[in-house]
C-alpha cells in the first residue's frame, strides 16, 4: 500500500513500454499479460523478483533496477487497463 501511495499513474505509463514489449495482451506462452492486474498483486510480485524470492532471471534483473516509487507507478498504471479478453 505504501509503494502504491508513492507511485504516479503518468510516470507508470511512461515506463511500461518496457513491459510491455513482453507482457502485452496475447503475449507468448509463459509470460503473463500484466494489463489489468490488481496493483497490490503486482507489487508484490515485483517485489519478490527484487528480493529473488521468485525465480526468473529476466524479471529478476528488471526488478532490481526498479526502485519503490517506480514499482508503484507501473502497478497504478497497469491496474487502470483493460485486461486481456
Amino acid at each position: 500500500q505504501q509503494i502504491i501511495a508513492i507511485g504516479d499513474i503518468e510516470y507508470g505509463q511512461y515506463l511500461a513500454a518496457e513491459c510491455a514489449a513482453c507482457h502485452q495482451a496475447g503475449a507468448s506462452e509463459g509470460i503473463p499479460a500484466i494489463n489489468g492486474m490488481d496493483a497490490e498483486v503486482f507489487v508484490a510480485l515485483m517485489l519478490a523478483y527484487r528480493s529473488k524470492v521468485m525465480e526468473n532471471p529476466v524479471m529478476q534483473m528488471i526488478a532490481g533496477r526498479l526502485d519503490d516509487e517506480q514499482i508503484g507507478s507501473l502497478a497504478l498504471y497497469f491496474s487502470t487497463l483493460e485486461p486481456p479478453k
